[in-house]
């Protein structure tokens, strides 16, 4: 008898990546995805370490609620 793993054939592709822009003379841009489709707006951020902060915390927040398929609270 042959025993197959088809469970990573039927998981859920994740796509992490937030950007970050900048918008005006200390003002950065930040908005982030999970799916390489659609972007959230994160917020506008004073300094660019700030605005990757806050890009990584949202995809990752974002990453796993979809996954515990949870609705997020800060929308």
């Amino acid at each position: 008898m042959e025993a197959r793993m088809s469970a990573q054939s039927k998981s859920p592709a994740c796509f992490l990546r937030w950007t970050v822009q900048k918008v005006a003379d200390r003002m950065y841009a930040v908005a982030a995805t999970i799916d390489g489709v659609e972007y959230d707006f994160v917020g506008n951020y004073k300094s660019i370490r700030d605005a990757q902060q806050a890009g990584r915390r949202y995809a990752t927040d974002l990453m796993h609620n979809s996954m515990s398929g949870g609705q997020l609270a800060f929308r």
